[in-house]
Parts: structure tokens; C-alpha cells; sequence
């Protein structure tokens, strides 16, 4: 899961373009938080995979067009049943140690996303075994054929990691991965940020930049420190393009495969109630909060974003369903977000004109994700982002075993036609079984979809070869991103 905001530290610009030259690329990019985790199979929150994407390599990877590609693993093939998938690793694919990426390091990190205290268990449940054949052949044989699955493997939380790594007590905190970039030092004071340095032997070559740092910061703090030149990117936002720090660095555009939602919690009355969540839903004004706040992103008529099975261009007029309920009920939002206080304002304003006894709090981006996992939000705004491009990953939230389950839902028939739609090849009956699926969901009533965001990008002018991905700023190819000669820097060196 995943959604919005970030904080950064000040270049301090070098003397000379001479002098320029001789210094390490350094690059600042805000994040509207650090990692809850460092740990693949732990990770559910955006800030997580940002820095895990950059760290950690799995077998296949995303293009910046979603086309599959080998990362770790040179060559695969599927079986003729869609049963077994043999994978060849790269020979010269190495770890941040200096030791070889192998088949058995495949089996150790894949088997720990099938452990009892994996968040996205979910995501491999279909995995009967995995065997290595030899150092640098494995096999994944699946439960049944699962036609995402490839697209699961290239997704971020699928990370090989060394096996012997894994064993050793507090791996996490200085992590060994096979990523263009490895952990150099965590900082909390006087700024919180992660430095990392650009791995040598990486794979695909090393990366462009010398050093890559995350830095924590709200999206007014940001803003400020874009506008006075010191940060690259502000690629972690749902900016709207029309902010002025626009008129002084690029503006990248493109879509992005998410949606923002309120999200109803059904074991906290009076949400427990489905008439009650379709009488609330139709009260949030949904045009007039994108309109206000986000007036480019794309009407949501439904969960699910373009260009996947399901997603609906136009709605369905509503009947009116009756009076509001007189219960108190909470929203929590980040309070990370540049315009949380006029967000407040509107969400308050338009449900107490309609009679929803309504607050809506602000609240700490790892506070919001705590009470997430936890099933304890009333109701919560947060950007549900996919790790995959299959309606199938937005779905499973509503699967009654799930436990990302953030809504509490229980329905037989949704349980029934996401099974069925997991063991289904074909495309075309596939799609059909979403649909029935989301039918049911968008009747059960438990988010109230807001829009589908744009990606509106301010970068730098010196920033070089960044290209946005359909599936959010986790899947920017930062090996490939670059500096101008002529750029500012910075030493940041570890404390």
C-alpha cells in the first residue's frame, strides 16, 4: 500500500565550476517518509519500497513501459501446464559483499515471503516449492497456473537477498542487497535520511550517481527547499503541476496505475453497517475534492485505475439512500500533505452541511500505517498504489484471508470469484470474474474513490533521464538517472 510526502537538507553550492566537476554527484531526493522496513517481506507502504527498489534486486524487473525483464535472471521459461517456472541467474550478478548471487540465496528469500510473519504472504501463496538445481538454475513450481505471476516476481517486494545475510542478527539494519545502490549510513539528526553510494559491480553497469540520499520532509518543506535549489526531485508527491516551483525546473508528466480512496473500516460502528458506508459515500462531494485540490487527475467511478480490467469511465447516478447517521466518525489523513489543513476544512464543511458528525485528523504518515495494519482507522485517506500492473493486486485487499484485508470485508461470493480468477488462464474469463468481483465490492461499499492521480514530477533542470513509471516513483530507474556537469552538490558523508 502506499500515498504522499517528504523533507530535505541544504546543498551547499561549491566554489567554482571546476571545482563542481571534481566532486561526487550527489543526489536529494524527498520522501514523505523513511522506511518503515527495510526487510522485502515486511514491507506494505510506499516510503518502504522506494528505498527497497533501490537497494535490492529480484529475478525480473520492470520496464519503465511495464514490459518484463530479466534482472537477476537472465532466462526463464513456463512449463506447458503454467505450473513450474525454471529461472537461469545472471554469472556475474553479485551482492553489495562482493559474493555471487545463487540459486540457493532464490530459495532462502523467496521461502521467507511464505513465512507466517510475511505482510504479502498473499502475493506468493500460489508457491508449492522452490528448488535450486544447480548454483545458478532454480525452479518455482506453483500451486496452480497464476497468469501475474511473472509480474509479481518483477514487483518490489520480491528481493533476493543473501542467504547467509539472512541468519545473522540485525541483518536489516545495514542491509546486504544486489541494488544499483547499497546502504552507506542512517542519519537522525540534525536531518532524517538514508545515504546510499552507488554499487560498482552492479550488474547493469554502476550507476550514474555517486550518491543517492532519502531525505524525510513534508511537501511544504519541500516545495521551499525545490524552489531554492536544493533537492533534484520531487517525484514522491501528487503535485498538480500548477505549483510555482514549476516555473523553475522541469515538469515530467504521466499517468499512474492508482486510486485515492477514503477507506471504511466494517468492524468499527457505524461503518459495520453497509447502508450507513452507501449512504456516506454518497455524501463525500468527490468531484468538488478533485476539483479543489488535484483539478487534473482523472474522475474515479470506481477502485480500480485505467488501463486495467474493471475500471469504469463513467458512474451510475445514485439514488438518494436516506438520512446520515449521528455517529462521531474520524478521518485520519497524512499530515505530510502540503494542503492537509484546507483537506480538513473540506471534508468537515461538506459532511457536517449533510449531518455526518465528522473530524478529520491529521496524522503522522508511520502513525496512519500503524493504525492501517492494524484495522484501528475509522476511516483514513491514503493512495492505494499497485506493485503490480493486475487488477488481481488491487483485489486481493477484499479477499476475506487477506490479511491487508484493510476494510475487514468478508463476502463468500468475492472469496469465491478471486479464487476462481487466480487459477483462470484465460484473459477473457479473467476479466469477467474481476468485474463480477468488483460489482460486489463497489456494492459492499467500503472506499469512497476520490480520483486517479497524474504523476506531475518537478525535477531540477540538471537532473537528467528520469522517467516516471506507471506504477509510481517505487519503479524509477535511478541507475539510469544523471547530474549535469554544471549541477550543484554536496559531500554527505556517513556520521
Amino acid at each position: 500500500m502506499k500515498s504522499i510526502v517528504a523533507l530535505l537538507f541544504i546543498l551547499a553550492l561549491g566554489p567554482s565550476v571546476s571545482a563542481q566537476a571534481a566532486t561526487p554527484k550527489i543526489y536529494i531526493k524527498g520522501v514523505y517518509s523513511l522506511p518503515l522496513s527495510l526487510d522485502p517481506v515486511q514491507m506494505n507502504d510506499t516510503a518502504s519500497l522506494v528505498a527497497g527498489n533501490l537497494l535490492y534486486d529480484g529475478l525480473l524487473r520492470f520496464s519503465p513501459t511495464l514490459k518484463i525483464e530479466g534482472a537477476l535472471a537472465e532466462d526463464w521459461f513456463t512449463s506447458a501446464d503454467g505450473r513450474a517456472i525454471t529461472f537461469k541467474l545472471r554469472s556475474g550478478a553479485k551482492f553489495h559483499d562482493g559474493s555471487r548471487v545463487t540459486s540457493d540465496d532464490v530459495v532462502a528469500s523467496l521461502s521467507r515471503a511464505l513465512s507466517a510473519e510475511s505482510k504479502v504472504r498473499k502475493l506468493y501463496d500460489c508457491i508449492q516449492g522452490i528448488k535450486a538445481i544447480d548454483p545458478q538454475t532454480v525452479v518455482i513450481q506453483l500451486t496452480h497456473p497464476f497468469p501475474p505471476f511473472l509480474s509479481v516476481l518483477a514487483g518490489a517486494t520480491a528481493k533476493i537477498l543473501p542467504k547467509k545475510g539472512l541468519t545473522t542478527k540485525n541483518f536489516f539494519e545495514k542491509p546486504i542487497g544486489s541494488g544499483p545502490f547499497r546502504l552507506m549510513s542512517r542519519e537522525a539528526a540534525p536531518f532524517r535520511r538514508l545515504v546510499l553510494e552507488a554499487f560498482s559491480e552492479y550488474y547493469q553497469g554502476r550507476p550514474k550517481l555517486d550518491q543517492l540520499v532519502l531525505q524525510e520532509t513534508s511537501e511544504a518543506q519541500a516545495l521551499d527547499l525545490a524552489a531554492d535549489g536544493q533537492i533534484h526531485d520531487l517525484a514522491n508527491w501528487p503535485l498538480t503541476g500548477e505549483e510555482p516551483v514549476f516555473l523553475k525546473g522541469q515538469k515530467i508528466t504521466g499517468p499512474v496505475a492508482s486510486t485515492w480512496i477514503i477507506g471504511l473500516n466494517t468492524k468499527i460502528p457505524p461503518f459495520n453497517s453497509k447502508k450507513v458506508r452507501q449512504k456516506f459515500r454518497q455524501a463525500v462531494d468527490v468531484e468538488g475534492f478533485r476539483k479543489k485540490f488535484f483539478a487534473d487527475a482523472i474522475p474515479s467511478y470506481g477502485y480500480v485505475p485505467p488501463g486495467l480490467p474493471g475500471h469504469l469511465s463513467s458512474g451510475v447516478q445514485e439514488a438518494s439512500i436516506g438520512a446520515a447517521s449521528k455517529s462521531k466518525i474520524k478521518i485520519v489523513i497524512p499530515d505530510g500533505l502540503q494542503q492537509n489543513k484546507e483537506m480538513k476544512t473540506f471534508l468537515e464543511s461538506n459532511l457536517r452541511s449533510k449531518g455526518w458528525n465528522v473530524e478529520v485528523v491529521a496524522m503522522a504518515w508511520d502513525k496512519l500505517m500503524e493504525g492501517y495494519v492494524g484495522k484501528a482507522h475509522q476511516a483514513f485517506l491514503v493512495s492505494m498504489n499497485m506493485d503490480y500492473p493486475d487488477a488481481e493486486f488491487l483485489l486481493q485487499n477484499f479477499q476475506s484471508t487477506n490479511s491487508d484485508n484493510f476494510s475487514g470485508l468478508k463476502n463468500a461470493k468475492i472469496d469465491a470469484l478471486l479464487s476462481e480468477a487466480r487459477t483462470t488462464q484465460d484473459r477473457k474469463k479473467r476479466q469477467e470474474l474481476y468485474r463480477s468481483a468488483l460489482a460486489l465490492v463497489n456494492d459492499a461499499a467500503v472506499t469512497v474513490n476520490l480520483f486517479h492521480p497524474r504523476a506531475n514530477i518537478w525535477a531540477s533542470k540538471c537532473v537528467l533521464n528520469l522517467h516516471p513509471n506507471i506504477l509510481s516513483d517505487v519503479y524509477i530507474d535511478y541507475a539510469q538517472v544523471s547530474l549535469a556537469d554544471n549541477c550543484p552538490s554536496v559531500s554527505v558523508g556517513a556520521r
